[in-house]
């Protein structure tokens, strides 16, 4: 068997099951936005990192560096805010050419720790080796409060799927990047969400402190995707309403323009980092009042398992279709 025919989580399940089981300490292991080892005082430690390759997860060529180093720090802070923690230390490691130009590492470094500084977060240390294409991995340590940790797996029947913010914004800058063509005037704004996106952290740390997500992840595969990811960690099904669906507005002039499906903005543009979260139906005005100023929209809700996962549209009921961005399928 190749890792092309298991598919980049079908390799996760792989190690997940070879994995030694963790003691008793790890209350979140792998399979989850973040590991979490429990503490003392009620504080639990958090641990992430993600990796960002040339070619692979962005295109110099279009990418500057300093947005480069804000995004590889963005998509980590992200995961933190999905467990409703705060992220604290960092750690960096470094694949470079060995013909890349200093300026550009410390643009690196400056897009990281500038928005590391906004939500108080101190590069510590990491590494520095030749590669053939630049690398750069960053693994974060963080904290959460165990009363407010949130995970993939609490989703119950009857809870309400909520989203934050607008969705389908970053696939459509991305779309515009590679392109290649001059697009409409006013579309900056999307190429910045895709370059330098904004983590949530602010907007978790509102929810756990005042109400309990009964499960939460970050939208960085796509709506479709990553539903998927919580619906299977909490074992239930779910209905998105797509008319519901907050999409960028923007997003709909540039599948115009490019001739493509809104759905793969809405259901399969990545990079979006909002949070995707499950409530109690009696507690989402409440949200919504929390996140008055970042935006909250109920999209659906959580059914019981043998439902699977449905797409509403007009009326209609159907399977929704899961796809999104995968390493290794082909």
């Amino acid at each position: 068997m190749k890792l092309k025919d298991i598919g980049e989580f079908g390799l996760i399940g792989l190690i997940r099951k070879g994995v030694p089981s963790p003691g008793g300490e790890v209350l979140v292991g792998i399979g989850d936005d973040t590991a979490v080892i429990k503490g003392e005082g009620g504080n639990c430690l958090l641990l992430t990192c993600d990796a960002l390759v040339a070619g692979v997860h962005f295109d110099l060529s279009y990418t500057p560096y300093r947005e480069l180093g804000w995004k590889a720090m963005a998509v980590n802070l992200s995961d933190v805010a999905s467990m409703g923690g705060v992220a604290q230390y960092a750690l960096v490691t470094l694949g470079l050419p060995p013909g890349t130009d200093t300026a550009k590492v410390e643009e690196l470094y400056q897009g990281m720790g500038g928005l590391g500084e906004r939500f108080g977060v101190r590069i510590v240390g990491g590494d520095t080796v030749s590669s053939p294409v630049l690398l750069i991995s960053l693994a974060l340590a963080g904290e959460v409060r165990e009363e407010h940790l949130v995970t993939r797996s609490g989703a119950r029947p009857g809870d309400s799927l909520l989203v934050t913010g607008t969705l389908g914004g970053s696939g459509a800058g991305l779309a515009l990047l590679k392109g290649g063509l001059p697009f409409p005037q006013g579309m900056e704004r999307l190429v910045r969400k895709h370059l330098a996106p904004l983590p949530r952290l602010k907007e978790a740390a509102l929810l756990v402190a005042n109400l309990k997500p009964s499960a939460m992840i970050d939208i960085s595969d796509g709506l479709a995707l990553d539903l998927s990811h919580l619906a299977a960690e909490s074992r239930v099904g779910a209905e998105i309403w797509k008319e519901k669906i907050p999409l960028h507005p923007q997003a709909k002039e540039v599948a115009r323009f490019l001739g493509r499906s809104l759905d793969d903005f809405a259901l399969y543009g990545g990079e979006d980092y909002e949070l995707l979260f499950t409530l109690p139906p009696n507690q989402v005005q409440r949200a919504k009042g929390l996140l008055k100023e970042t935006g909250l929209t109920l999209i659906g809700q959580i059914l019981p398992p043998k439902e699977g996962l449905v797409l509403s549209e007009e009326g209609r009921r159907l399977p929704l279709v899961v796809r999104g961005y995968d390493h290794f399928s082909k």
